[in-house]
């Protein structure tokens, strides 16, 4: 049955978009607890990313939505009360325990479950778990003992070079990652940059829900929490974002979603040429509202792997904002720098900030601000960076932030 495509404006769109991803408004209201699960329950997960040349991504992702916290926050979430658990779908992300279920199901699949574009990934897992039974069962026996670090196995096994491109060299390393992926084992806390393993069963808490959905209803699901995190998405978009395009027939399932009124089909008035997109039913009033005088505008930082930007071509046709993260460039082939945040402004990436947290000086060095073409002269921008980074820094525990001399003409005086 063919059903009636509704139209939406681009504006709209994005709108919708920040709305699902907590970055405008207020934060969610109760305890830190409560205020991620409400958070994670609409964008699916945070991502993980320990590198501190500012602050470890996920941090970041959380500020941003909820403001200060305490760090240690965190951790009693995931270690102690273990509301959220951490999880490689294959990327490392934040997920709820609510949520064990969906990524249950992938594991009793893995790594069957990795689909299209794994092949590699799935030879070499089955190859590593078929082949290091011995291995494996030391590695179960020293973690009934207790949950143990990384280190703690060296000398387990050899180190040779990683052929999936997920996991270390260290031979332990890629047995306790594919363990993982298939539920047997799991991270449950850190210790510096090491993970901490133990046995799934001695950690998970019993009233963690362990249901295998059919792989029909887990598609289901899992389209849906992505349209709910995105708001307006494309096939693509969904396929990519959650849960990493670990579908068998991702396009089966939203003709069904659709001939159910769960999803209706929808078209953004700017982009005429492109595929299909879809919304979730619910969602329709907010997309008619949100052009209200309600929208509440304000200024974020966005991590280098936000939610928000993790799809980059989304970026870009949303936004029209094109990202890399330059880290991972030589220097020579940096445009903006090494650590590199967006910076979103109502409903728009208006431009970037190039950062560095100098620890033992307890100073947030600002090396370059870099504003979009269209926004270098809203000087409104300018005013409301600086509050922003002034948050940012006594979030970080920053006693002096600094400027460099790179910065958008407009914007320069309130940056100092």
């Amino acid at each position: 049955m063919e059903t009636e495509m509704i139209t939406t404006t681009l504006e709209a769109a994005k709108r919708l978009t920040i709305n699902k991803q907590f970055l405008s408004g207020n934060a969610p209201d109760g305890s830190f607890n409560n205020k991620l699960k409400t958070i994670i329950r609409n964008t699916g997960y945070i991502q993980w990313d320990p590198v501190t040349v500012v602050a470890p991504s996920h941090l970041i992702s959380i500020w941003s939505r909820i403001g200060k916290f305490d760090h240690s926050d965190l951790d009693n979430m995931m270690w102690k009360d273990k509301e959220a658990l951490f999880h490689w779908s294959p990327t490392a992300w934040i997920v709820l325990t609510e949520d064990y279920p969906i990524f249950y199901s992938l594991m009793k699949r893995y790594p069957d479950s990795m689909r299209r574009g794994w092949t590699s990934h799935i030879e070499s897992a089955k190859k590593i778990l078929e082949s290091n039974n011995g291995l494996k069962q030391r590695v179960i026996s020293r973690l009934k003992a207790g949950p143990a670090e990384t280190g703690h196995f060296r000398g387990y096994g050899n180190i040779e070079k990683s052929q999936d491109g997920w996991s270390s060299g260290n031979e332990v390393s890629q047995l306790l990652f594919h363990l993982h992926m298939t539920g047997e084992v799991m991270v449950v806390g850190h210790s510096a940059n090491q993970n901490v393993w133990a046995l799934t069963d001695d950690f998970l808490p019993e009233w963690a829900d362990r249901t295998i959905f059919p792989i029909e209803e887990l598609e289901k699901r899992t389209a849906i929490r992505a349209l709910k995190a995105l708001g307006v998405a494309p096939e693509l978009d969904i396929y990519r974002y959650f849960v990493r395009g670990r579908y068998t027939n991702l396009k089966g399932v939203l003709k069904q979603l659709v001939e159910d009124g769960i999803v209706v089909k929808i078209r953004i008035e700017e982009q005429a040429n492109a595929k299909p997109h879809y919304l979730l039913s619910d969602d329709k009033r907010s997309l008619d509202s949100i052009m209200s005088d309600k929208w509440e505008a304000r200024l974020n930082l966005i991590s280098p792997f936000d939610n928000m930007i993790t799809l980059r071509e989304r970026a870009q046709r949303m936004f029209n904002f094109d990202y890399i993260l330059e880290q991972f460039l030589p220097k020579e082939k940096r445009k903006f720098g090494t650590y590199v945040l967006p910076i979103l402004w109502d409903c728009n990436l208006v431009g970037r900030l190039d950062a560095k947290f100098d620890r033992d000086k307890e100073t947030l060095n600002i090396k370059g601000v870099f504003a979009e073409p269209k926004f270098h002269k809203d000087t409104i921008i300018g005013i409301n960076l600086h509050k922003k980074v002034e948050e940012f820094a006594e979030f970080l525990g920053a006693e002096k932030i600094l400027y460099g001399k790179e910065k958008p003409e407009k914007w320069a005086k309130y940056l100092n």
